[in-house]
């Protein structure tokens, strides 16, 4: 045998170059072939500036700024700049320009420049804002650390808005990668805050803190390998007084205290031909001391606490169609804070034991298995086995396990279909509830925390895509889940998490393109609730429904103008019903929108592009608990008057780009 072979290849050796076929490019016969419209133009390097500029004008009619959310801008002019600019020098200098809405409310800037695979340097800048209510109304006006009744409704504006700018420094070799980058955030504005004095007050609280955000790292990597580690770190401070005082009463108010963190983090990955690992180890630490509120016995906390969490994840090709994956995480939460205690003492009302302040800790373990093996060509079987378990302290429950099965069916041989066919099984239990932490003694058998208590799980999820036509595609998803709380007999009860999405897409010609798409989503919950004056039993229906269509048509006035259509419906809605002695219900809880936008996009050249956007909003909420003032001059509740909204917006912008 090994002689013949040797035979052959001595045999084929002895023919010469010029004898032997040969089916190489390189001796193609291209003499009568036109190869001037072969080149590549993406493909050829451009040096020098590319990319789009543009500047966008129009004016916003809203009846409420909390179109802003929607639209951008509120009432009045609307103006901002867009840029995607690239510049490409020799030797690999290159530098970068990203704007979006640039000057509006919600725009923001990114510049970068640097040398490909050596050094890039990096600024932002952006601003972002959202809108709760416009001309909330309340007497109490905040004057220097103290609110004061003004004895007349004076409007605030609720919203919050948030600036952000930083940078990010990248210098790099051939295997080895340094980093560092800086961001800060300032957010200012008003937000809806409580207060009790003899009664309810709802009143307008200021917003204005500063969070700072540092990250500097390495990386290294190899043919196979790649290892890296970071150190991250933040600090807020929250430039407001610890507290306000609300008339007569020091200290009404505590605000969110400044804290800092910091995290140290190594990570890295190895693959061999089949399998691969990768792993991350974090070690952090969160402290605050600012001085608190002095109730309860406490006059301030030295806040610390120590945090690990670590991953390792392993994959492996063990057969040519079967694949197997394995995951742990590690999470611990280490409270090491330090309770200052006063002159005072804190009694249960209804136990008569003395208050303790307890520091949570808590340990969590989560591992996963799971196999993908391919049964046939267009037929893949998924599986997995899930498991988490979940140490807490100074809790009624101390330890909760969760395990799990899931299972999933991919089809795509049937000609024009895709099928995929998921559904799992999970359980959670745990040990002992003991209620009362003082005594370890269980004080109500009965009432169970829903993230604690006793629960299995069942849900499915069915997908299907279809594919009439080339142009045409229709895709369908079904979901169902089941919550029962079986075990317990105060608390939640059971929940049913059900819905389906549908989309199509279609080509319908070569210039006009149109999609759809329609989602809802049913959520129903069933609770007990237990009083000192009774119990009650609740049902709970929420509701979710969302819903567009819209069209492109390209091609017009010798293939310069295209015109669209978008529309958008959401619609949500809780509906509560509380049985005591007779079925009651909760007010209305709802919001439901429309949104048009139609557009035209017209060339004027080949470098100067016009869009003119015309944008319709319709949005309408309500909640029940938005009331007026009640009460008597004795025991009154204030509210910020009614916070719901109902208002039509437009807004029409013109927009015009320049290609370089």
């Amino acid at each position: 045998m090994k002689t013949r072979l040797n035979l052959i290849t001595l045999a084929l050796a002895s023919f010469s170059g010029a004898a032997m076929a040969n089916y190489g490019l390189a001796q193609a016969n291209l003499e009568s072939v036109d190869t001037s419209r072969w080149a590549c133009k993406r493909c050829e390097p451009v040096n020098g500036y590319s990319g789009k500029v543009g500047v966008s004008v129009g004016a916003v009619e809203a009846e409420d700024n909390h179109a802003a959310n929607r639209l951008g801008d509120t009432d009045g002019f609307a103006g901002a700049v867009n840029a995607d600019v690239r510049y490409r020098g020799d030797k690999g200098y290159r530098a970068d320009m990203k704007a979006n809405r640039l000057g509006s409310d919600n725009g923001s800037l990114t510049l970068s420049g640097g040398k490909a695979d050596w050094v890039n340097l990096a600024f932002n800048y952006g601003t972002q804002t959202h809108w709760d209510v416009d001309g909330a109304l309340s007497p109490f006006a905040l004057e220097g650390d103290r609110f004061v009744d003004t004895g007349s409704d004076v409007e605030h504006d609720l919203k919050v808005k948030r600036e952000k700018y930083g940078f990010a420094l990248d210098l790099g070799g051939d295997f080895w990668t340094a980093y560092t980058n800086f961001q800060r955030e300032d957010k200012t504005g008003n937000r809806r805050a409580s207060i009790y004095s003899g009664g309810g007050v709802n009143l307008a609280a200021p917003i204005d803190s500063t969070t700072d955000r540092w990250e500097a790292g390495a990386k290294l990597t190899g043919q196979r390998w790649h290892a890296g580690v970071a150190y991250i770190a933040s600090q807020y401070d929250n430039n407001l007084p610890n507290q306000f005082d609300f008339g007569f009463h020091q200290a009404a108010m505590s605000n969110a205290p400044s804290n800092e963190s910091y995290h140290i983090m190594a990570n890295g990955q190895y693959a061999l031909d089949r399998t691969h690992f990768a792993g991350r180890i974090v070690s952090g630490k969160m402290s605050q001391n600012n001085n608190q509120v002095q109730i309860g016995g406490i006059n301030g906390l030295d806040g610390e606490v120590e945090t690990t969490d670590a991953n390792f994840r392993i994959a492996s090709t063990a057969t040519r169609g079967l694949r197997l994956t394995a995951s742990y995480d590690y999470s611990d939460r280490d409270n090491n804070s330090s309770v200052l205690g006063g002159n005072t003492v804190t009694v249960d009302a209804l136990s008569g034991d003395i208050s303790e302040r307890a520091r949570y800790d808590s340990t969590r373990h989560t591992a996963k298995i799971g196999a993908s093996y391919r049964i046939a060509q267009g037929y893949r079987f998924d599986a997995g086995y899930d498991y988490k378990q979940v140490e807490r302290s100074d809790l009624e429950r101390e330890t909760t396990e969760d395990q799990g099965v899931w299972g999933r069916l991919r089809v795509t041989s049937l000609d024009n279909w895709d099928f995929g066919l998921k559904a799992g099984y999970s359980s959670r239990d745990g040990s002992k509830f003991e209620a009362a932490r003082a005594t370890s003694e269980e004080e109500n058998a009965l009432l169970r925390r829903y993230n604690l208590a006793d629960r299995d799980r069942v849900e499915a999820q069915l997908k299907i895509g279809y594919t009439p036509l080339s142009s045409l595609a229709i895709d369908a998803t079904l979901r169902y889940a089941n919550d029962d709380y079986s075990d317990t007999l105060v608390g939640l009860l059971n929940a049913d998490d059900y819905g389906y999405d549908v989309n199509l897409n279609w080509g319908a010609t070569d210039n006009l393109n149109l999609h759809a798409f329609v989602g809802q989503q049913w959520i129903e919950s069933e609770q007990n609730n237990r009083f000192s004056t009774g119990s009650s039993f609740d049902q709970i229906e929420d509701s979710f429904l969302n819903a567009g269509a819209g069209m492109a048509y390209g091609g017009l006035v010798n293939d310069k103008l295209t015109l669209g259509l978008d529309y958008l419906y959401a619609d949500s809605e809780s509906e509560t019903t509380v049985t005591v002695v007779t079925p009651g219900e909760y007010g209305d809880y709802f919001a439901t929108s429309h949104s048009v936008n139609f557009y035209g996009d017209y060339a004027v050249t080949e470098r100067i592009g016009l869009r003119l956007d015309y944008r319709y909003e319709r949005y309408q909420d309500s909640d029940f608990a938005n009331i007026g003032n009640i009460g008597n001059d004795a025991v009154k509740l204030y509210t910020l008057g009614n916070l719901n909204h109902n208002y039509n917006a437009h807004m029409m912008m013109l927009s015009f780009s320049y290609s370089l």
